[in-house]
């Protein structure tokens, strides 16, 4: 399954552009391809006046997908979820295609999610749709499976190691968010890591998280927060000099506002230039296959 996902695996900005593209130029489909569809476009996340709240990312999080069977195994009650959203598409489009049509590598592929790698993305490619029916049809059919596929890895970079042994950093979460920033679409790559090894007085262990966003205002920027107990400390970098010069400008008033919320800030900077990604060590997938 793994390497199927791999040779298939794309980013769901490229699904989502197509089906925002098909609704605005009228296009009509099959009322179940519609349904799905609309679901699977309820999946973005709005971030009101370019600003995304707490709420908003923690409940983005939740119907995410990569936590689905994790929710299905506790019982736990289900919403709106984007896994779920993308199988029914997929379910729908077979059945207008008379079967599933066979998968499509995407045309350009995004770099596999894989644990412990700091958070890269890039902005999804924007497709060239086909006017006949039923290639449109196979064309959103490969955009699914390749979204599907991603997913499936993003999941497989959250599972404990082998053995059910955590790394010593600690469990940790990766998942991609498509967001909304005015109308544009932005992907959004989180990683979440409970830290094993650093405790506070109360032996609380700490948390970090990591993202990276692509944007054509901004360029590709990103930061690194870790918080132990109410200390926290924060690293921003960005691509882009002129988006570098202002978070840096911004820096102590991010200070300000961390205080305001009754957390202790430590060091708080800014890199200029994306941080080193270390390549995955030889055979860490197949090893995550046994």
């Amino acid at each position: 399954m793994i390497p199927m996902a791999l040779s298939r695996q794309g980013s769901i900005g490229t699904l989502l552009l197509s089906l925002a593209a098909i609704a605005v130029r009228g296009t009509i489909l099959p009322e179940p391809v519609a349904r799905g569809a609309a679901q699977v476009l309820a999946g973005r996340v709005m971030a009101e006046g370019g600003r995304l709240t707490g709420p908003a990312l923690k409940a983005a999080v939740e119907q995410s997908g990569v936590l689905l069977e994790a929710g299905l195994a506790k019982s736990a009650p289900l919403g709106p979820d984007t896994k779920s959203a993308l199988l029914e598409l997929k379910s729908a489009l077979s059945t207008w295609l008379g079967g599933d049509p066979g998968a499509v590598a995407p045309a350009r592929k995004a770099p596999p999610p894989v644990k412990g790698t700091v958070p890269r993305v890039q902005l999804p490619e924007t497709p060239v749709l086909p006017d006949a029916p039923r290639d449109l049809g196979r064309a959103l059919h490969g955009h699914t499976e390749a979204a599907l596929s991603r997913l499936k890895l993003l999941q497989l970079a959250s599972l404990p190691d082998s053995g059910g042994v955590m790394r010593p950093a600690g469990p940790e979460l990766r998942l991609e968010l498509p967001l909304m920033i005015g109308p544009e679409l932005a992907m959004l790559q989180l990683q979440i890591s409970r830290d094993g090894r650093r405790r506070d007085r109360a032996q609380q262990r700490g948390w970090t998280m990591r993202f990276a966003l692509d944007s054509a205002a901004t360029g590709e920027v990103g930061a690194e927060i870790a918080l132990l107990g109410r200390a926290i400390s924060i690293v921003l970098w960005a691509t882009d000099p002129d988006t570098a010069k202002a978070l840096e400008a911004d820096l102590p008033q991010l200070s300000e506002r961390v205080s305001s919320i009754g957390l202790d800030p430590g060091a708080i900077r800014l890199r200029r230039g994306a941080p080193e990604t270390a390549a995955p060590a030889s055979g860490h997938l197949l090893e995550r296959m046994s």
